[in-house]
């Protein structure tokens, strides 16, 4: 075993108290973090900084309680013998023993009765249930499972209780489990191992953690023939040596034979009297420091471990929030390149509504309009807008809302289609998606928002003929009294070109050269080239509302199952108060 060290230095009690409030401050920052970001690496995160916070609680205890009985959990492998043992220190057959593997299911704990108020009292072992068992009762079946047994017998001294441990290579997961839990609470570890399992990987995986950890450690190796046993015992310290666990006590109990539960008080005695000797106040605080310097010098490692799972939590849900982003600016550049390749708009209702605006009275009218003939021009428009003319204009509006709507509907199926692909590429994307095959699609009411946007859509564009027409001069002021006609045209012009660049170019052949001439006479080509730009970015701005909508579904999905950075920032906080306490200790 770890040289115990004597009489130790008393601590100074306000230090203690002062470390265990930064370990308790620790334990409350390291259980807010949360992993709820389901993927293969979930559950042993989980367990992870469960596991870290029990020992930060059990940690700041052993500090406020170092006078305390110490508590040793016998451990190990199946069949070394853990539960004989006890049943021959105490003289009596109190736990169940046989052939049949498991056999300890429940745990149970034996102490001198003096002792009995502090193991059977929250400060060990919180949030286990418990029962009192009797010197008659026979306990550890399955009948008892994940309860702890509490046994007060005189036959244990005072200052000493012994925790007989489920199996660490058990075919129960439960007991596995179970084990790892009451090892972590143990102030000092009593393996037991076989002769044909001391060399097994599960086993020598457990006594490397109690050297990472060092944590007070004896081992026992059982059932070795006695001819064999200078034999193995010489080669099982090689083995501890080769692990640099070379001051570890060695215990050997040969095979031998076992009556009515127990084995020859002779075969256990140089264990049975070591055990005895730790019932000694100043050899229990010695045990219990160096498991507790042990501990305390893995926590910011483990804490630091648990750090880098959160971020890689976040980097997760990040990658996937990248995804959703990418699949939708993808949707913007597609809308946008369907504007510059012009709406699929029935070619018969743009020809008809090209006619109206060139082969009638309308742009001859334009044509020859001065400011002294205003009064002249406005009769002749309200003539040639009345009747089919009027249809024809309503026709034209609903064939372009009709076609932006549906341009809409394709792009926003495609995003929430393309998100979904990217986030079913990985285990923490899929599991999302469980359940939720609607994100495939737009939202229900996505059409109905989306008719809203491009009937505002097509007021603002209306709005912006009206603006534009007011500030012109002479025969521009016959705008105001063909507004609609116009901006039907300005609307066909913004969804049918990618922009006017240059007079040259004029403007796309889609929308008319009628439509063209009657805007350029209207409105001039300066400015309808800026109310084109203008229609077309309020367009794509509008888009990307409808798009925001449609891509916070996913968002608010990654919002519940992201960690909160916040608790990141608590958590080194606390971990640094923590090591900074410590240090200051000396």
């Amino acid at each position: 075993m770890g040289k115990a060290g004597g009489m130790e230095q008393t601590p100074d009690p306000s230090a203690d108290t002062d470390l265990a409030t930064a370990l308790v401050n620790l334990r409350d920052a390291v259980s807010a973090v949360t992993f709820e970001l389901v993927h293969e690496l979930q559950h042993d995160r989980v367990v992870a900084r469960d596991r870290l916070a029990k020992d930060l609680a059990s940690s700041a205890h052993r500090l406020e309680h170092l006078a305390a009985p110490l508590l040793v959990v016998i451990g190990g492998v199946t069949g070394a013998g853990k539960s004989t043992f006890v049943n021959t220190i105490v003289g009596r057959d109190l736990l169940a023993t046989g052939p049949v593997r498991p056999t300890t299911f429940a745990p149970a704990l034996v102490c001198h009765p003096a002792d009995g108020e502090w193991f059977s009292g929250e400060e060990v072992l919180a949030g286990m249930p418990r029962l009192e068992a009797t010197h008659h009762d026979l306990v550890g079946g399955r009948g008892d499972e994940g309860t702890l047994r509490l046994i007060r017998t005189a036959a244990i001294p005072p200052g000493l209780g012994l925790l007989d441990a489920p199996d660490i290579d058990s075919i129960s997961a439960h007991n596995r489990e179970l084990a790892d839990q009451l090892l972590d609470a143990a102030d000092l570890w009593l393996w037991f191992t076989t002769a044909g399992k001391y060399a097994d990987e599960d086993s020598m995986q457990y006594l490397r953690r109690a050297r990472r950890r060092r944590t007070a450690l004896a081992v026992v190796l059982t059932q070795v023939h006695p001819v064999d046993l200078d034999e193995v015992a010489a080669d099982f310290r090689a083995k501890l040596t080769a692990e640099e666990l070379v001051e570890v006590r060695l215990f050997t109990i040969p095979a031998t034979r076992i009556e009515r539960g127990r084995l020859p008080a002779e075969a256990v005695a140089p264990l049975r009297d070591w055990l005895h000797s730790l019932s000694e106040p100043h050899l229990q605080r010695a045990h219990r420091r160096q498991t507790l310097d042990g501990a305390l010098s893995a926590v910011p490692g483990d804490v630091d471990a648990l750090i880098a799972a959160v971020e890689d939590d976040i980097r997760t849900a990040d990658r996937l929030r990248g995804d959703v982003d990418g699949a939708f600016v993808d949707a913007h550049k597609q809308f946008d390149a369907a504007l510059d390749e012009g709406l699929p708009l029935r070619s018969d209702v743009v020809a008809r509504w090209d006619q109206f605006v060139g082969a009638g009275k309308l742009l001859k009218a334009t044509e020859a309009a001065t400011g002294q003939a205003r009064a002249w021009i406005k009769g002749v428009l309200s003539n040639v807008g009345i009747g089919e003319e009027r249809r024809l204009e309503r026709q034209v509006r609903v064939e372009v809302a009709d076609s932006l709507t549906g341009l809409l509907a394709q792009v926003a199926d495609l995003a929430a289609a393309d998100t979904v692909a990217s986030w079913s590429a990985s285990s923490a994307g899929r599991t999302l998606l469980v359940g939720r095959d609607v994100l495939a699609r737009r939202r229900p009411d996505f059409d109905e928002r989306a008719e809203e946007q491009v009937r505002q859509w097509q007021t603002h564009v209306t709005e912006l003929v009206e603006s534009v027409g007011a500030s012109r001069r002479s025969q521009a002021r016959v705008v105001s009294s063909v507004v609609s006609v116009a901006a039907t045209s300005a609307i066909l012009v913004a969804l049918a070109s990618a922009g006017i660049t240059g007079a040259e170019a004029g403007i796309a052949a889609a929308a008319g050269a009628a439509n063209q001439a009657l805007l350029i006479r209207l409105l001039g080509e300066a400015n309808l080239r800026t109310l084109v730009a203008d229609a077309r970015q309020h367009m794509l701005e509008r888009f990307d509302a409808l798009m925001d909508t449609e891509r916070q579904r996913f968002y608010d999905l990654l919002d519940v199952v992201r960690p909160d950075p916040a608790t990141l920032d608590s958590l080194r906080e606390a971990r640094d108060a923590f090591v900074a306490t410590r240090n200051s200790r000396g």
